[in-house]
């Protein structure tokens, strides 16, 4: 499974949780405003939340919907540049063996090539 989905969906479940959070404290304080005789106030207070519990909800979801988004492309920018990084760094083992069995000129990475990768849209 993916990170950005992870974080995807739970920015769904935050998104809609605090939208239901922010309507449910204003029906509340609208009863409230409702019992101490203030019916303007009442009806301003659920109207002002409905519209912020929408907005802060939605909001929510598109900032991590876009964030998973984002997280996954840098992982699969990091996995290709991490590939393109071990395709190129040549190992090679050079060994001479003398005629009495000595090893000589032993070598170990003899290049290291790279290319700077840019993925970006």
């Amino acid at each position: 499974m993916k990170i950005g989905k992870i974080i995807k969906g739970t920015g769904r479940v935050v998104g809609t949780v605090l939208e239901y959070k922010i309507k449910l404290t204003g029906e509340v304080l609208g009863a409230v405003a409702e019992v101490a005789n203030k019916p303007k106030a009442a009806c301003t207070t659920r109207k002002v939340t409905k519209k912020a519990g929408k907005v802060l909800g939605d909001t929510t979801k598109v900032v991590t919907n876009v964030t998973g988004n984002i997280v996954d492309k840098a992982v699969d920018i990091g996995g290709k540049a991490a590939k393109k990084i071990g395709d190129n760094v040549v190992k090679e083992n050079i060994i001479e063996i003398g005629e009495n069995g000595e090893v000589r000129n032993l070598k170990y990475i003899k290049d290291v090539d790279y290319k700077v990768i840019d993925e970006c849209d």
